[in-house]
């Protein structure tokens, strides 16, 4: 019969494509995880990796049983927290993703409110950005993220949360201008922009290429911070949510102009994987989610609007 512990180091070498690096990251020996592949092969009569000088790849087999343990290693941890939480006891862990304009907004709340709700629950907070988060979300490195990527893997599901409006974000010295600035004129500007696997990068650019206008993208870096530190210095112009830089306007260090004609807008959405359905049906984590919404609202006001 199969044993949990080969479907884990088999799904493990498959995702790291190499088998040191599953044993380093299941903190296990390189030969015992080795072996234990090799007897899962000779029981199945079958190969399941293929191993070559650069690593290791599924084969088809594989691939078929990676599939099938993606669901039994599902099923066996909702029976585990099926069974503490009836017991009452144990913990439960989440991993839950925030991207950086959101984490800078409600991440300490996050963290108190969750211990406060679910004393049961060993919450780890993960900061990134959304391509980021749900590249981990795939890969069952996160449980649930709040995400603002446009485009969001079938096999997650995910609810629609709130609309945000980007600003054009400058130096003082770089912008004299005041008030809403149209997109074309933002455009116009050197920008830096965050990697084009960003969703604001995309989003922007999605724009501007239904307007028929160019993207003028002088600095590429994957980095908010070393954006905001470019535009400080006023080398570039950029644009960003509100929160990604509200501390630096409160300071006068940046200020923003709202974009217009069109304004451009993000949505903010709840994601998680389908093996964690049943903790995302919690009332308490629903409510967690309903008041990190209903934060979000009250700290940026009407440049947010809920779905």
């Amino acid at each position: 019969m199969i044993k949990i512990r080969q479907l884990i180091y088999l799904k493990k070498a498959i995702e790291t494509g190499n088998i040191t690096r599953a044993a380093d990251q299941l903190h296990v020996a390189q030969t015992a995880l080795g072996i234990q592949i090799r007897n899962l092969e000779d029981q199945l009569g079958a190969k399941l990796l293929k191993r070559h000088s650069r690593g290791v790849t599924a084969t088809p087999a594989g691939e078929l049983l990676v599939r099938h343990a993606d669901d039994i290693l599902a099923r066996v941890q909702q029976a585990e927290e099926a069974v503490r939480a009836m017991a009452g006891t144990g913990t439960r862990s989440l991993a839950i993703g925030l991207p950086p304009s959101v984490i800078r907004l409600v991440g300490d709340y996050v963290t108190m409110s969750l211990s406060q709700r679910c004393p049961e629950i060993a919450l780890k907070v993960v900061e990134g950005l959304s391509f980021t988060l749900t590249r981990q979300l795939a890969l069952g490195e996160l449980d649930c993220a709040f995400t603002y990527l446009p485009s969001i893997d079938q096999q997650l599901d995910r609810i629609a949360l709130l609309e945000e409006e980007l600003f054009y974000i400058t130096s003082p010295s770089f912008d004299t201008g005041e008030g809403p600035i149209k997109f074309s004129e933002a455009l116009a500007s050197d920008l830096a922009l965050t990697g084009r696997d960003d969703a604001v990068f995309q989003i922007t650019k999605q724009n501007a290429e239904r307007l028929g206008l160019d993207l003028n993208v002088t600095y590429e870096v994957q980095s908010i911070r070393a954006v905001k530190n470019l535009v400080a210095k006023g080398v570039a112009a950029t644009i960003m949510p509100f929160g990604a830089a509200e501390g630096e306007l409160r300071k006068g260090v940046l200020k923003a102009r709202h974009i217009v004609a069109p304004s451009i807008i993000r949505t903010l959405m709840f994601v998680h994987s389908r093996d964690k359905a049943p903790m995302m049906a919690d009332a308490q984590i629903g409510d967690l989610v309903n008041s990190i919404t209903d934060l979000l609202l009250a700290a940026e006001g009407p440049i947010m609007r809920r779905l």
